[in-house]
């Protein structure tokens, strides 16, 4: 009776509504559940692609490397980026160094001597 009672140009209004429910609550169901099942192998994939195997040359036999430094000076920083490893040294006269080393095996890269004119 109440459907009669009510405007004929909304009765269509009542079916989308539930329809619209029903789809929304699948595709909701169907998102946690491609969720659980997939994540963890999509994570494994990932995890070996990205995972870089440490070539036979480069052994990071870290206890046996020595990074000489001047005499009475001291590490001031030490940044990480990528394959590199920046140390950065304040020299006794005020000057700066930036020792550059590679990240795996911590061989000295290059070195850089940052003055300023006087």
């Amino acid at each position: 009776m109440a459907d009669q009672d009510t405007d004929p140009r909304l009765r269509w209004l009542k079916p989308l509504v539930i329809g619209l429910s029903v789809v929304f609550v699948a595709l909701i169901m169907a998102l946690i559940v491609g969720l659980i099942t997939g994540v963890p192998q999509r994570r494994a994939e990932a995890a070996k692609q990205t995972a870089k195997p440490v070539p036979a040359n480069l052994s990071p036999a870290f206890a046996e490397q020595v990074l000489n430094l001047p005499r009475n000076s001291r590490v001031a920083d030490v940044f990480a980026s990528g394959e590199r490893i920046i140390v950065r040294v304040r020299l006794a006269d005020g000057t700066e160094r930036l020792f550059a080393l590679h990240s795996q095996t911590l061989q000295p890269i290059g070195q850089l001597t940052i003055q300023v004119e006087k």
